[in-house]
């Protein structure tokens, strides 16, 4: 099992942070990060559980009964389960996409159009949206086979915006657009160096300067969903757990 629980979070109901491919080093800075009151999960893998089992070990380990924001970390890699949660119906009142937004080469519709409602749903307010991309485009001129899209170029088939300037760690570009922020890091088309800052410094900070305001702030009055609905965002209890599974 690679998912560890970071911090058990205060009060009932509490926020729920789920991170994927975040190691324990990142530990004490996702707990400074977003304050004692969230419960935070992370994954030190790109592939793994859906949300029925985190929410269970959540549940198990942090004594989490219920959810009132949920905001999902992607690394790298571990951005294709932030897509694979969405294409399974979970949506999140926050997310943060760090240098992982990529796709087959050429890109599929389907690689998009996820990518591209959920910042449409951002421009109007409906979830917060962080996404970040270095300029290594090394990866579409691999051999055939083995090439992948670039985070930059999916973003921007995704935003329409055309992202082509970029600043360093401490001072990125940044478009946004309602609560749609796409922050632009300068780096070398191959530059693991540029690509491991996103993790050691990148996701902590946007963590903090964004998702923390937007899970701590006051729910909205909403009725309680049904069991047979899709995971979401506010109120979904552990009592759905069940149900969860089913699908």
């Amino acid at each position: 099992m690679a998912h560890r629980l970071v911090q058990a979070g205060e009060g009932h109901p509490r926020p729920l942070v789920l991170a994927f491919l975040v190691g324990g080093d990142l530990d004490p800075k996702l707990r400074a990060a977003f304050g004692p009151r969230p419960c935070i999960v992370a994954d030190g893998l790109a592939k793994g559980p859906m949300m029925g089992e985190l929410l269970e070990y959540a549940h198990h380990r942090a004594g989490l009964r219920e959810v009132s924001r949920l905001a999902l970390i992607g690394y790298s890699a571990g951005c294709q389960r932030v897509r694979a949660l969405w294409m399974a119906g979970v949506r999140a009142n926050a997310y943060l996409l760090a240098d992982g937004t990529h796709a087959s080469w050429p890109p599929e519709e389907w690689q998009i159009a996820w990518l591209r409602e959920l910042a449409s749903d951002a421009r109007a307010g409906k979830t917060l949206v962080v996404a970040t991309h270095t300029m290594q485009t090394y990866t579409e001129h691999l051999p055939k086979g083995k090439a992948f899209a670039s985070t930059v170029r999916v973003l921007r088939m995704a935003t329409g915006w055309r992202l082509d300037r970029a600043g360093p760690w401490d001072r990125p570009v940044v478009t946004h657009d309602g609560a749609l922020w796409v922050y632009s890091y300068a780096s070398g088309k191959i530059d693991a160096a540029a690509h491991a800052a996103q993790l050691v410094h990148v996701v902590p900070e946007l963590s903090a300067r964004h998702l923390r305001a937007r899970l701590l702030s006051p729910a909205p009055e909403v009725k309680r969903q049904s069991p047979t609905l899709p995971l979401s965002v506010i109120g979904f209890l552990v009592s759905l757990l069940g149900s969860s599974k089913a699908r």
